[in-house]
């Protein structure tokens, strides 16, 4: 693949970052437009912005690292540690980045008394684009392969284990990804996604349905559990816990009626 995208010097431009950093802007630039449509404070997203990423950052390499703690604790030495801190290695979680940008919004959001349901409802929408375009640079770091496919839009990947042409993983993510946060941005203006919250729960039910059916075709290591890939895990987790956000309101008007 094209895991160099660019050498000027002693400067490496990998593919991979590059189109994590332009999905970083897409991604400022669906919640500049959404953040108008809801009415939200652009002062408190500014205020904010260098926290809310570096709470995603720090998340998804401390998930990445308890995934992977053999490679990480098997060497003790000084070397060994300093390990831990070296992002550039590529090592970053996108469910731990997920999290940490959460985690990192809602505190400031509920600290300074803004809608947190509403600002989810921008954050998951925006950051399914940020996705939608990082697995691009995936796809040309030749990362997260997917199993042997006969079907013609197969490719063959250097860097993984199959001499044939194997399942293009990385091109789906970034369609199915793309695709909801088209249809997720378009419901702004429907009346569900007026609903604070709605979206977000959607945003997290859709991409975990996505993700636990694009596991089945992966070819990449991972660990298992229950015969399931460690990704499958946290996308029925994902699945369950958006289902009962979803649901939760309805059944509590039924019991309510019902008393």
């Amino acid at each position: 693949m094209y895991p160099l995208l660019l050498e000027i010097g002693p400067i490496t431009f990998y593919s991979l970052w590059i189109f994590v950093a332009v999905g970083f802007f897409a991604a400022l630039l669906i919640m500049n437009k959404l953040i108008k449509k809801c009415r939200l404070s652009l002062k408190f997203i500014a205020d904010h912005s260098l926290a809310i990423f570096f709470g995603g950052l720090i998340m998804a390499r401390i998930v990445f690292v308890i995934s992977n703690w053999h490679i990480f604790f098997s060497d003790l030495t000084t070397t060994g540690v300093l390990q831990l801190f070296y992002i550039w290695d590529k090592g970053l979680s996108p469910w731990g980045g997920i999290l940490g940008v959460s985690l990192t919004l809602a505190f400031f959001a509920h600290r300074e008394k803004e809608n947190v349901k509403r600002w989810m409802d921008v954050l998951l929408t925006s950051a399914l684009g940020a996705i939608a375009i990082s697995n691009i640079g995936a796809f040309l770091d030749g990362r997260n392969y997917g199993r042997e496919t006969n079907l013609p839009w197969g490719v063959t990947i250097e860097s993984s284990i199959y001499a044939v042409p194997i399942h293009p993983i990385q091109i789906y993510a970034a369609i199915y990804s793309g695709l909801l946060a088209f249809i997720l941005f378009k419901l702004f203006s429907e009346k569900i996604g007026k609903e604070d919250g709605k979206i977000a729960i959607l945003a997290l039910g859709g991409y975990s349905a996505c993700r636990f059916l694009e596991e089945f075709l992966r070819g990449d290591e991972s660990r298992y559990f229950l015969d399931m890939r460690e990704a499958q895990i946290f996308a029925l987790l994902g699945i369950i816990i958006s289902a009962i956000l979803f649901y939760a309101p309805n059944i509590k008007s039924r019991l309510k009626s019902k008393t």
